[in-house]
């Protein structure tokens, strides 16, 4: 009789989030964040407090986090970051389709 030597298990990687694609966030605080270059290298740097950040997707490095643009760069944050250490903006509507 063979015993078997692993299970695989299915875990939903994006189950429940707070935070909305496409939302803009101002950070109340200065927090970090990871930016990968072109050869897939990540460097971790600091955004800035007061600035405006924008989730563009869930993030493929980072497990519990999110792709987020700032200036003409993509970093990722972790949700947890994101949510206490930003104020969500609100926009309108028109707004949004008109900025993407």
């Amino acid at each position: 009789m063979r015993t078997p030597i692993g299970y695989s298990v299915a875990i939903p990687r994006y189950a429940i989030s707070n935070a909305s694609l496409g939302q803009a966030y101002r950070t109340k605080k200065s927090f970090v964040a990871v930016h990968f270059n072109s050869a897939g290298k990540g460097e971790i740097v600091f955004l800035p407090e007061g600035v405006m950040i924008r989730v563009i997707g869930p993030s493929s490095c980072l497990r519990e986090g999110f792709e987020v643009v700032f200036g003409k760069q993509f970093y990722n944050v972790f949700e947890v970051d994101l949510l206490a250490r930003c104020g969500q903006i609100l926009e309108p509507t028109r707004s949004r389709a008109v900025a993407a």
